[in-house]
């Protein structure tokens, strides 16, 4: 029994020794104090002015060290100052990689439609000069102590995702995409431009015009899901423009790219919007076999090597002109077309100005007087959506290849070709002499199929012809009818 008891007392007196062995800490604690740089930024200047902080409050933190895993660990506040929870850590140095403050959206259990409302930004980034702790940063954990560790965060915009530094991210299924541009433009007078920005380029003074193609000038906005993201523009030299646009992985988005490019409008140099594409989510913008959107402004490129878009040839044009048949002779006009017009109220700096041109009529069934001052809105049969819908048709390239194909009718008359115009009316001419305008003539039959044959999608070349439109100011856009005669003149675009 004695044996028994001191073995048993030995026994006890053996674990009680290990018990009291002190163990050896090996972690720390480390909670963020998050502190929201561009709260109030009032006398930050040179911020982009689009950059407003969000009121929605943060719900968590994405963090990552290197070498770890990116995680997420919970944020409380403390008054109006956010604070994380606090996370365990081994001794030592550690290095945070990544930091980026999220919102829930209200919905704690799913993470696919978060929102990411503030990050910090990394070293030699636009951002960093404004923060006291830009990543990559190094953080000390202490054996058995609590670090409180004060990190900066500035409010956060897909479309200024490059002011913080990042490469490539992917943080709530952002994906950054990339879709290059670049363009010709074709100018008709290079004296026109030669007070322009492209006036500045390489080989201006070199070409002696009057024609010349040069890299166009542009800009482009992108939208996302209708909202303006960032406008990118390159310089005057015309060179290749990269964009970058966020795409929510998680969610369709709608995209919108304008296209503006620096042409001359009256005596000014402005960026008008000239195309637009819309897509969603990856760009499927037609980019050939070197992923670089090729586009051009008129007809300065080889059929045979066609760019990615081709638009018409820019007219410099008034938006609005007065238009009058003066006196009381036409068919024929004193200038060899169906009427005269007198033009009036251009101001200097556009393509057709003050004074009188040789005029046709697009409409047979409805009227107008001479002598009757009309104000009229003007139009490029280039752009013949722009055009009220009872004008908008397909008509006006086969008209343009007409004006431009005329030396393969010798011998015509002023009648053959309004008679062909007039074929192209809704609903067209029923051929019998109308207005002055003889029965329809064998000649205006072959011309029209003629345009039926080659007109289809027609382009005039440079020095070419194309038709001018005049249709009443107080037209409403979606007007099925005109009130007043459809009148044309045809310029050099």
């Amino acid at each position: 029994m004695l044996a028994v008891i001191l073995v048993a007392f030995a026994a006890t007196n053996c674990k009680k020794e290990m018990k009291e062995q002190p163990t050896l800490a090996t972690q720390g604690e480390l909670q963020f104090n998050i502190n929201s740089v561009f709260q109030n930024h009032g006398s930050l200047k040179d911020l982009p002015d689009t950059i407003i902080c969000t009121e929605k409050p943060a719900s968590y933190v994405m963090y990552k060290f290197v070498g770890e895993p990116l995680k997420r660990i919970p944020v409380f506040y403390i008054g109006s100052i956010p604070w994380t929870n606090a996370i365990k850590l081994s001794a030592g140095a550690h290095v945070l990689e990544e930091f980026y403050v999220m919102n829930d959206n209200n919905t704690p259990t799913d993470f696919s439609d978060d929102i990411l409302l503030e990050a910090t930004p990394h070293v030699e980034s636009v951002f960093a000069k404004y923060v006291t702790t830009p990543l990559l940063q190094d953080i000390y954990i202490t054996v058995d102590k609590k670090l409180e560790f004060k990190i900066d965060v500035c409010c956060f915009k897909p479309a200024y995702y490059n002011l913080f530094g990042f490469v490539y991210f992917y943080v709530n299924e952002i994906i950054i995409r990339e879709q290059c541009f670049f363009g010709d433009f074709c100018i008709k007078n290079k004296a026109d431009y030669n007070e322009s920005p492209y006036a500045e380029q390489t080989g201006w003074l070199g070409n002696p015009g009057p024609f010349i193609d040069v890299p166009a000038i542009f800009k482009i906005k992108v939208y996302r899901n209708d909202e303006l993201q960032e406008t990118f523009q390159n310089s005057n030299q015309g060179e290749k423009l990269c964009i970058t646009y966020a795409d929510y992985k998680q969610q369709v988005d709608h995209f919108k790219f304008e296209l503006y490019i620096l042409v001359k409008q009256g005596p000014a140099f402005v960026y008008l919007l000239m195309h637009t594409w819309v897509f969603d989510d990856i760009s499927n913008i037609e980019a050939g076999q070197d992923g670089v959107v090729d586009f051009v402004l008129g007809n300065c490129y080889d059929p045979a090597n066609p760019p990615d878009l081709v638009m018409p040839p820019w007219m410099n044009l008034p938006a609005t002109c007065t238009y009058q048949i003066p006196g009381s002779q036409y068919a024929p006009g004193v200038l060899g077309a169906y009427v005269d017009a007198l033009l009036g109220g251009i101001p200097a700096g556009y393509e057709i100005h003050n004074g009188l041109y040789a005029s046709w009529c697009a409409d047979h069934e409805t009227n107008i007087y001479l002598g009757s001052l009309y104000f009229m809105n003007v139009y490029s049969s280039l752009h013949p959506e722009l055009l009220p819908p009872f004008a908008a048709d397909g008509k006006w390239a086969k008209i343009n290849w007409m004006f431009n194909h005329l030396d393969w009718y010798p011998g015509y008359h002023w009648y053959d070709l309004q008679q062909v115009i007039w074929l192209y009316d809704n609903p067209p001419w029923n051929g019998v002499n109308h207005s002055g305008v003889p029965d329809l003539t064998p000649l205006a039959t072959q011309i029209q199929a003629d345009c039926d044959t080659y007109g289809v999608g027609y382009v005039p070349p440079p020095g070419g012809w194309a038709t001018i439109i005049f249709i009443p100011t107080d037209t409403p856009p979606g007007a099925q009818y005109p009130t007043v005669q459809t009148m044309i003149i045809k310029i050099d675009p």
